[in-house]
């Protein structure tokens, strides 16, 4: 599988240990999410990005369940804007959730892609 960005930013914390990752897309928009296994932030997008540039189907049984951060991610692929993925911290894998809700918060609702229910390209 290509690269399209590089590998997460571990400066707070571990890919090899559960916890939350935030993608910063073009300097602007911001995206957080929980993983407990590496794949997740590492590989699983970047397969949907792929699906998404080859007009692939999100799954048989879901063929346009692409969410908002894949359409982002492909538009800033498209578009050659930064992308940068980062480990915001290591958490107990029952804690994840409320880990998870707690930077969605934190991020200004105008900048978050958490809460929208589509993605707009806006060039």
């Amino acid at each position: 599988m290509i690269a399209l960005w590089d590998e997460p930013s571990e400066t707070g914390g571990l890919l090899s240990l559960p916890g939350i990752y935030r993608f910063t897309i073009a300097d602007h928009w911001i995206y957080v999410g929980k993983f407990s296994r590496s794949s997740r932030p590492r590989l699983e997008y970047l397969r949907n990005v792929k699906r998404l540039s080859e007009n692939l189907p999100y799954r048989k049984s879901d063929p346009e369940g692409f969410r908002v951060i894949h359409r982002a991610l492909w538009w800033a692929v498209r578009t050659n804007k930064s992308i940068r993925i980062e480990i915001v911290e290591n958490v107990e894998l029952g804690c994840l959730n409320e880990r998870e809700r707690h930077w969605i918060s934190q991020t200004p609702s105008e900048r978050s892609l958490n809460n929208r229910s589509e993605w707009v390209d806006p060039d």
